[in-house]
Parts: C-alpha cells; structure tokens; sequence
C-alpha cells in the first residue's frame, strides 16, 4: 500500500514538471482572433501616414497569398519614403511560421538595400524593427512604436 502511494506521489511531481515544462517551453496556439489582435495593436501605435493594404499588397511586397491563412494584415506608408509597416498573420498551421518568418526578413532585407546610403532614418527603423513568431501569430513592426506594438501583441494573445 505505502509503495503505491510513493509511486503515485512521484507521479504527479513529474506530471507537474511535465506542466510546468510545457507551458515555459511549449508554443502553444492562440484562440485568439485576428481582428481582436489588430485592434489592440493598431491602438498602440502612431498609423498617421499609414493605411491598410490589400491582400493583393501583401502578395506583392511579402510574396504571401493572404488566402493561405487564417488572417493577414498589413499596414503600409502612404509615402514612398517610409518604411514603416506593421504585418499580422495568424497562421492555420504553426509549420507556415517560418515561410512568413523568411517573407518578413527578405521585406526587410530590399527594403534596407533600397534606403542604403541615404535613408538613414529608414536604415534605423528597419535595423530597430521587431520580428516575433509566436505559436500560430507573426507580428513584423517596423516602427518608432515597435516595442510597445510587440508588447501589445503578446499580451492581446
């Protein structure tokens, strides 16, 4: 009787370790949704001189087909001498992480070579910017607001 009481007390410290384990180290996925997300984060952020792009934008500058995810989002410069962008993609599946991951650096990638050698300003933001996968979210800020466009988003998840 006492071995099965040490073998079941032992149990449940390793389930609490196995717990514990997964929720520091786990990327589990949000239910959060996309639209809610958006709206916490756009409130934190200066988007004067900033509209909402079209899915055929996010095609075109990230090489992303909005339609193979839950939801994508992105916000871009009405002027052709700024670089900041804000992206948002709730992914179906996390394995789509990296694809968007890669999208968003080879995004700041061109833009850098763009604004090399007089967009010092530009140059700046993008080497400031933040780029987070979380779970089955990617958030790409490339603001003056960036950090607290970051904090925003994990909290809204």
């Amino acid at each position: 009787m006492i071995k099965v009481v040490e073998g079941i007390k032992y149990a449940c410290i390793l389930a609490v370790f196995v717990f514990i384990g997964s929720m520091l180290y786990g990327e589990t996925s949000s239910k959060a949704v996309i639209d809610d997300v958006e709206a916490a984060v756009t409130a934190a952020m200066d988007l004067s001189g900033m509209e909402k792009a079209s899915n055929r934008m996010i095609k075109r500058l990230y090489g992303l087909n909005a339609n193979d995810y839950e939801g994508a989002v992105l916000y871009i410069s009405t002027f052709n001498m700024d670089v900041e962008e804000l992206l948002i993609v709730k992914l179906k599946d996390k394995s789509q992480g990296e694809t968007v991951r890669a999208a968003a650096e080879q995004r700041k990638e061109t833009q850098l070579t763009n604004f090399d050698g007089y967009g010092v300003e530009q140059c700046k933001l993008l080497n400031d910017s933040v780029l987070d996968v979380r779970g089955n979210y990617v958030l790409f800020v490339v603001s003056p607001d960036a950090s607290e466009a970051e904090d925003i988003f994990l909290d809204s998840l």
